[in-house]
């Protein structure tokens, strides 16, 4: 048995120490953690004994390969041996939002939904937070019907990439449209102008109150017919 093994199983180790080792090994900082959690900054430092099961689930939903055990009792290695059966090991596995661009919201489903029930695809690439597929050829030839978007939420407070395909969370629904600064005499006239590829379609305006958020696009899965 290692050192490190020794001192992960004192009985002086605590849930405190423990998961103060799992950032280190995971390299996140105690606030990008706590964020994660949704708790304030101070919560490992104001930890006293362990972690409730509510967030304990939560944890384990932010480190799936975490071992309980070993962080609320100090028993066996901190990390899970992957399972060879998973057939997700290789790849980045998110959730598939059950909604289609242009026809749902994503609010709507962020609370009548949880993150487990939703069916898992891989993305291609890291970083991406939902998968969702695209209804209609308005962004064709760049985005066809059916094909499925790896998608990351932006902080549009930050900046809006102007002239980009962005997936847009609106109270009317999602859609799929490359964003453009709308024209305006007031704060309350505030819109974007929303464009297709297909020149079939025309722009239309959104107004900035009814949108919920804005998704880039990391990048996209085509959908071929084999008919």
């Amino acid at each position: 048995m290692s050192d490190s093994a020794n001192f992960y199983s004192n009985e002086e180790s605590t849930v405190k120490s423990r998961l103060i080792s799992l950032l280190k090994e995971k390299r996140m900082s105690q606030t990008e953690f706590s964020r994660l959690l949704g708790v304030s900054p101070t919560y490992i430092g104001a930890m006293r004994r362990s972690i409730p099961e509510a967030r304990m689930k939560k944890v384990l939903e932010i480190f799936p390969d975490l071992n309980r055990d070993w962080l609320l009792f100090g028993e066996g290695q901190m990390l899970r041996d992957p399972d060879p059966c998973d057939e997700f090991n290789d790849g980045y596995v998110v959730p598939l939002l059950p909604v289609k661009a242009f026809a749902g919201n994503l609010q709507s489903w962020a609370s009548g939904v949880e993150l487990r029930d939703c069916e898992k695809v891989v993305s291609p690439v890291k970083g991406v937070d939902f998968a969702i597929r695209i209804s209609g050829n308005s962004m064709e030839p760049e985005f066809q019907n059916g094909s499925m978007l790896f998608i990351k939420r932006i902080n549009d407070r930050a900046f809006i990439p102007w002239g980009n395909p962005l997936v847009i969370d609106t109270e009317n629904g999602v859609v799929v449209k490359a964003v453009f600064p709308g024209e305006k005499e007031s704060e309350e006239d505030a819109y974007i102008e929303a464009r297709s590829y297909n020149p079939a379609y025309p722009p239309f305006k959104i107004p900035i109150e009814c949108i919920y958020s804005f998704y880039r696009i990391l990048t996209s899965v085509k959908q071929y017919s084999t008919m």
